[in-house]
C-alpha cells in the first residue's frame, strides 16, 4: 500500500442544477474518494457564491470542499471524475505538506491569572 498524503479539494457545482442533483454530485465525488481507498477527514459545503470571473457562462457556482488522506494515485482518479462530470464547472486538488491544526489559544503566565483572580475578587467586593 502506498503513503497516504493529506489533500485538499474544492470544487465547483453548476448552479442551475436542483439541491438534489448537487448533492448526488457531491456525494460521487465522495465516492470516488471512499472507494479508492481515501478516507475523508472533513467536508464542508459552502452553498452558492459569486464567481471571481465567468466560467462556461456561469456568474454563480456551487462550491464544496473535501479534506481527506488518499495514496497518490487516488488524486488521478478523483481529476479524472471531476473532467468528466459534465455538472462540475472547475475544481482543484492540492496536497498539503502537514496536517493544518487550529491553534491553540496561548495558555495564560501565572502572574496572569493571579492579575485575573484578584480583578475577579474586586469585581465581586
Amino acid at each position: 500500500m502506498s503513503a497516504m498524503h493529506i489533500y485538499e479539494s474544492i470544487f465547483i457545482v453548476n448552479p442551475n442544477l436542483t439541491d438534489e442533483e448537487t448533492a448526488n454530485v457531491i456525494k460521487k465525488m465522495q465516492d470516488v474518494i471512499t472507494n479508492q481507498g481515501g478516507e475523508m477527514v472533513k467536508f464542508e459545503d459552502w452553498g452558492k457564491k459569486k464567481l471571481a470571473y465567468e466560467i462556461k457562462k456561469q456568474k454563480r457556482g456551487h462550491y464544496a470542499f473535501f479534506q481527506f488522506k488518499a495514496p497518490a494515485a487516488l488524486i488521478h482518479e478523483l481529476e479524472r471524475t471531476y473532467k468528466l462530470t459534465d455538472a462540475v464547472i472547475k475544481f482543484m486538488t492540492i496536497k498539503l505538506e502537514k496536517e493544518l491544526r487550529l491553534k491553540q489559544p496561548p495558555k495564560p503566565k501565572k502572574k496572569d491569572l493571579a492579575k485575573a483572580a484578584a480583578a475577579a475578587s474586586d469585581a465581586t467586593a
